[in-house]
């Protein structure tokens, strides 16, 4: 997966789809004070630009973004220094399968996972899932998004770069209320992705939850 990845960030980072605008709906519950607290963990982070718009606009003193590609955290990196918030935004480049970046007793506010769950098998995401549990504090929320189908039976597909193949998991709604089951569902949303993805009958769920 992280040849994948270092191969997609040397795109000019222009071409960086999430470095150049905001989901609407991330956007709307960060600007409608939905989230709260001291801390925040943006997990697959990119190029930072969620990261530093909670710093920005929903009040943590703390954002921790991680991402498995060295590139996409050095732009992370200037992306807050040009924002002026190097000093609540701290990026790390770590594989999310090893959570060795945080300290065992280390938990935060709100957590993302703005479209990188997708990103493990099926069999990767139980573990995921359990990690961030542990390191989500009680009453504490989540945000979520993956790729789904209209298809039931699809369960992945791939995107390429350069010959470079990565096997994207599609996720029901279910599937996510069954790896976070000590999470309840706030609200819901659905979204499209790129035309083609649109075409080839793929969407994406997305679930405000919060732990119980």
């Amino acid at each position: 997966m992280n040849t994948f990845w270092d191969k997609y960030y040397q795109k000019p980072l222009e071409e960086i789809p999430w470095q150049n605008t905001q989901a609407d709906w991330f956007k709307e519950l960060v600007d409608t004070g939905t989230f709260s607290g001291d801390s925040a963990l943006d997990l697959g982070c990119g190029t930072g630009k969620k990261s530093i718009y909670l710093a920005q606009h929903a009040g943590f003193k703390k954002v921790v973004g991680v991402d498995i590609s060295e590139q996409a955290i050095k732009y992370a990196k200037s992306n807050a220094q040009d924002n002026k918030v190097e000093n609540i935004c701290t990026f790390i480049s770590h594989d999310l399968n090893d959570w060795s970046f945080l300290a065992n007793d280390e938990t935060f506010d709100f957590i993302l996972d703005w479209a990188a769950i997708h990103c493990f098998t099926m069999d990767k995401i139980e573990a995921y899932a359990n990690n961030i549990d542990r390191c989500c504090k009680k009453g504490g929320k989540f945000l979520v998004r993956s790729f789904a189908s209209n298809n039931s039976d699809n369960k992945y597909f791939e995107e390429e770069v350069e010959g470079i193949k990565s096997k994207i998991s599609l996720l029901t709604e279910e599937d996510l209320n069954r790896f976070f089951p000590r999470f309840r569902t706030l609200s819901r949303n659905i979204s499209q992705p790129s035309k083609s993805k649109t075409d080839a009958g793929l969407y994406f769920i997305e679930l405000l939850m919060q732990k119980k």
